[in-house]
């Protein structure tokens, strides 16, 4: 008799203290359904102030959703409302520096956002003592959420990978892409096709073990998907893992897509992603990452970078209306690549560059002389012979062109490299939804992750 007042004292116990556990995380703890964040490498202020006034959408009708946000703000915001990124009422500037890292690589700054701490550069989500370090998204998935990861890159670049996956030194596409398989990831979609499948005459970049990763991705009861029309056509509400390759490695710049393109846009994908995490009573983290603006900056190809910021503002939209006013959507540009200003309307092709306006694109290459819109880059006046050498090459292989200045004919810089690389200025933060208020004023880029892993 005893032991069943004892059995029946600890039943009642036991059902009180998951009542209350529910109770508090339920009505007590709220927890943000839906966590999205972007992240737009390479996409500094000056890039996004031009996108703003070249790809205006007029004035916004809508009223801000933020009940804090007085009246008069509320009228300069319908004025000024010019794109979808402008509804992102908390903002925040992220140290992205300290004295033992003065200027991080695209690896160290997407580790510092993704894991919290900062790292070496050339190391992804690894410590210099060779620890892996966790990552929101496993974060996310030990508090019961669903994940996803959606990118116009390759899955296997360093911003991706810092969700899911680590690199020592130097890259390890081929590592990456088998950790991402077994990752379970729920949505995982972007591109680097060529290191999920065995090598041959048509995948020169092909795996040499032979192993066919999107093979295995079904095997472990993912729905695949490698065309826009697959993805599209997919039911959300059947498809609780997806895993979709769109192309061998980055996508297409969105102003070089085909008339039908083949590839799906970031707000089709982001759209698609959502549809299906949405099913989750938990709620879901998901991660959108866009490669292209700092690609096209890379290059000094101020147009394309504009275009792009249109693509990832298109992308916005879609997360806000799919996943509701309330869902926290965060972007953040991770780090800078030197956008100074827009070129003069005056400026013709043959100030942008020599070569650029020349039957014979092996001519003397002279410095620019139109304004500098960039601080390093391929647009920068060669002061040797290999960097001429290497800007001739660059148009004879098509790389360049010079019938499309600012689209394919790098803008002017201060000093000439093959690449710009990343600042040490801070990154910025733009937030909306329940939960953003914290998300807002001066912090480091590692402060981050405790402040979503927070929301899970």
């Amino acid at each position: 008799m005893k032991w069943r007042v004892i059995l029946a004292v600890c039943f009642v116990l036991t059902l009180f203290t998951g009542f209350a556990y529910l109770y508090v995380n339920t009505f007590v703890r709220k927890h943000q359904h839906a966590v999205i964040l972007f992240v737009v490498d390479g996409l500094d202020l000056n890039t996004l102030n031009l996108a703003r006034q070249q790809l205006s959408r007029g004035p916004s009708r809508d009223e801000p959703d933020d009940p804090l946000i007085g009246d008069a703000r509320r009228r300069v915001a319908d004025r000024s409302s010019l794109l979808n990124l402008d509804s992102f009422w908390d903002v925040a500037l992220l140290g992205v520096q300290d004295s033992g890292h003065p200027v991080p690589d695209e690896g160290a700054d997407a580790t510092a956002l993704a894991c919290g701490q900062r790292v070496d550069n050339g190391y992804v989500a690894m410590n210099s003592r060779n620890e892996a370090l966790q990552s929101l998204m496993y974060s996310a998935a030990q508090a019961q959420r669903a994940t996803g990861l959606v990118t116009t890159s390759s899955l296997v670049r360093p911003t991706p990978v810092a969700f899911y996956s680590n690199a020592k030194g130097t890259p390890a596409p081929y590592h990456n892409a088998e950790d991402l398989v077994y990752s379970g990831i729920n949505i995982v979609l972007g591109g680097g096709g060529r290191y999920f499948t065995p090598a041959s005459a048509t995948n020169e970049w092909g795996r040499s073990d032979g192993r066919n990763l999107i093979d295995e991705a079904s095997k472990r009861g993912y729905t695949v998907v490698q065309t826009r029309d697959e993805l599209n056509k997919l039911s959300s509400w059947r498809s609780r893992q997806v895993f979709g390759i769109f192309a061998p490695s980055d996508f297409y710049f969105s102003s070089l897509q085909p008339e039908e393109r083949e590839q799906p846009s970031l707000a089709e994908m982001t759209r698609a992603a959502i549809s299906s995490l949405n099913y989750n009573i938990n709620g879901y983290f998901l991660v959108v990452t866009h490669g292209l603006v700092a690609r096209a900056s890379e290059q000094n190809l101020g147009k394309l970078a504009v275009n792009e910021v249109g693509a990832v503002d298109e992308a916005i939209q879609a997360a806000v209306d799919y996943a509701g006013p309330d869902a926290l959507v965060i972007v953040t540009n991770s780090y800078s690549l030197g956008a100074l200003g827009p070129l003069p309307a005056s400026v013709g092709t043959d100030a942008l560059h020599p070569a650029a306006s020349s039957t014979n694109p092996a001519s003397v290459i002279l410095a620019p002389t139109a304004p500098p819109a960039w601080l390093v880059g391929p647009g920068g006046p060669p002061v040797t012979k290999a960097q001429e050498d290497w800007v001739r090459h660059r148009y004879d292989e098509g790389w360049f062109n010079g019938a499309a200045p600012g689209l394919l004919t790098p803008q002017p810089a201060f000093r000439f490299a093959p690449q710009a690389s990343p600042l040490a200025e801070p990154a910025w933060l733009a937030a909306r939804g329940d939960g953003a208020g914290q998300l807002r004023g001066f912090f480091n880029n590692t402060d981050l992750f405790d402040l979503l892993s927070e929301q899970f």
